[in-house]
């Protein structure tokens, strides 16, 4: 790491002597004007004017007050004296005094990120390194009141999030090898320690703060091959985006009549709600894609009616790419719809297996395009689903594959990809994958296609290309470490789009307080109450919240800020 260019001492120390150089400069110009026109002025006027006068006259030219009673000039020489003495004022003024200041007033604007916080810390999170995960879990960690300071060894980088987060996160710049560092960033008193380096990187910085915190350590990495490595060194729990970006793609692509195992189904049951309580009566919560071949294709929600038919509830719809919070009865279904369900358990199980699951003949099959992390991922979840599935990569890999490059329409028809019912696009180029969901749409009009983002900007051009479903990487990983983070505070079951999000929150105070008044209070949405006896959905702003009951709750960051504080 690179030492401070210059310490707040100096800059300080470099500013007064810039001023004292400019107010010496002006003085003696100042000086000598003055001079010259107590000279000048009786010879070519016909009086004599008194040091005073010259002196004011001086002072009125530079600062473009006016001359006063010693116009007008009868004298050429005056007046092209004067007009010397004007253009000389801009020059000090305009030229002079940015030269001067300039080198000082850079050293402040570029000061060196603070080496340490400005208060002591205490039960907050400390993330080593900063990227776009790091940035995604910051947003997500907003609805707490968690202090967040983040650990950066490169200067630039550390005045980046200095610029961006201003006081809503403190940072450190300093070296990872040294244990001043960490006591810098109060790591010692963390409740949470997340490692955003890269593996050797992370080896290090875990050895180096293990014996330090009592916070639990978590580490990010590219390839889960080196969690053991990482937990000897004394990592908790070790995370890769990318498997996990690979598993919620698959799990995109399947759905089957056990709730338990769709993408996103939320199990209550471990948030101490009754003991015993049957599974079939507790509220799910999933993610449910549309299939080309299901019921529920091509129809209207009004023609579904799943409230009305099932119990369940309809949250929200996410369609190609646009959130859609309020959706109406005209909404129709298509393969780039998915919709949040909430129910009981049977309820939700008996919606899928009537409405959402395609039951064709033949096995079905899948092209994974690209055969890195995402796509080894993919390839487990969905084999493992029944799904027959055929790799195209550029290197062989000993699995059913096609060699080649994924953008070759060549190459994507000998794979198969025109008979295809789903194909995942993972490889690690956001370019690449967005030529090539341009190449396998074309190929294929009612392929299910889900591809993975590495960069925000490329979700969108995904969605035009024709994708269904689009994983943004980085995004994915900091919600899943927020939500371990988390987890002893409140349960984040859906992260939305602008900040919304749907937790789960057990109630410790205000037993018996209706749902309005509590949404009247907090802003949030309740939309459902799992207790002891009961499990509801759309519950009316007259039913309480009984002591022991959890509550499910839609909203904003600062709207559910409030209600973690009144719960």
């Amino acid at each position: 790491m690179a030492k401070p260019a210059v310490s707040w001492r100096l800059i300080i120390g470099s500013k007064k002597r810039g001023i004292a150089v400019l107010l010496a400069a002006f003085a003696l110009a100042i000086l000598l004007f003055t001079a010259a026109f107590h000279t000048l002025y009786p010879a070519f006027e016909g009086r004599e004017v008194s040091w005073a006068e010259s002196l004011l006259f001086i002072l009125e030219t530079i600062t473009t007050v006016g001359f006063g009673e010693l116009l007008p000039f009868h004298s050429d020489v005056t007046i092209l004296f004067t007009i010397v003495l004007i253009l000389a004022g801009v020059f000090m003024i305009f030229l002079s005094v940015p030269s001067i200041l300039e080198p000082v007033l850079s050293r402040i604007i570029n000061a060196p990120p603070p080496t340490e916080t400005a208060r002591e810390m205490k039960g907050h999170v400390v993330i080593a390194g900063y990227g776009p995960l790091a940035r995604a879990l910051i947003d997500s960690l907003v609805i707490s009141d968690l202090g967040i300071v983040v650990v950066e060894a490169d200067e630039e980088v550390a005045r980046e999030v200095v610029a961006h987060y201003r006081s809503r996160v403190s940072v450190v710049w300093g070296d990872y090898r040294l244990a001043r560092t960490w006591d810098r960033a109060w790591v010692r008193h963390a409740h949470s320690v997340v490692v955003c380096e890269d593996e050797r990187t992370a080896a290090e910085i875990i050895l180096g703060v293990r014996d330090l915190t009592r916070g639990s350590v978590i580490a990010v990495v590219d390839d889960l091959a080196y969690d053991r490595y990482l937990r000897y060194a004394g990592a908790e729990h070790v995370l890769s985006p990318k498997n996990s970006t690979g598993k919620i793609l698959a799990r995109h692509a399947v759905i089957r009549p056990d709730v338990d195992t769709i993408f996103e189904a939320i199990s209550l049951d471990h948030m101490k709600i009754e003991e015993g309580k049957t599974g079939d009566g507790s509220l799910k919560l999933v993610k449910v894609p549309v299939m080309p071949g299901c019921i529920a294709f091509g129809k209207s929600l009004g023609e579904l009616a799943l409230y009305e038919r099932y119990g369940v509830d309809l949250l929200f719809l996410w369609k190609a790419g646009e959130f859609i919070p309020s959706p109406g009865k005209d909404e129709l279904l298509d393969t780039s719809t998915m919709l949040f369900l909430l129910g009981k358990a049977g309820s939700v199980s008996e919606v899928l297996d009537r409405e959402f699951c395609v039951r064709e003949a033949g096995e079905p099959t899948a092209i994974i395009a690209g055969y890195g992390d995402v796509g080894k991922a993919a390839f487990q979840e969905l084999s493992g689903a029944g799904v027959r599935c055929t790799v195209v990569d550029r290197k062989a890999h000993g699995v059913r594959e096609v060699v080649g490059s994924a953008e070759d329409e060549a190459v994507l028809r000998a794979a198969g990809v025109e008979e295809a019912r789903f194909v995942i696009v993972s490889v690690n180029n956001d370019s690449v994958n967005i030529f090539t969901t341009l190449v396998a749409r074309n190929l294929n009009p009612g392929a299910k296609i889900l591809a993975r983002a590495s960069e925000p900007a490329s979700v969108e051009k995904l969605y035009r290309a024709g994708a269904d479903y689009v994983a943004l990487l980085p995004t994915i990983g900091g919600q899943v470490i927020a939500g371990i983070i988390l987890s002893d505070i409140v349960r984040v079951l859906v992260d939305l789009p602008n900040g919304q999000k749907v937790l789960m929150r057990h109630l410790t105070r205000h037993a018996g307080m209706p749902v309005g008044e509590l949404e009247a209070k907090t802003g949030v949405r309740i939309v459902g109450i799992e207790g002891a006896g009961r499990s509801l959905i759309r519950p009316g702003a007259g039913e309480p919240v009984n002591e022991g009951d959890s509550v499910i709750a839609v909203g904003g960051s600062e709207a559910l800020k409030r209600l973690l504080h009144f719960l």
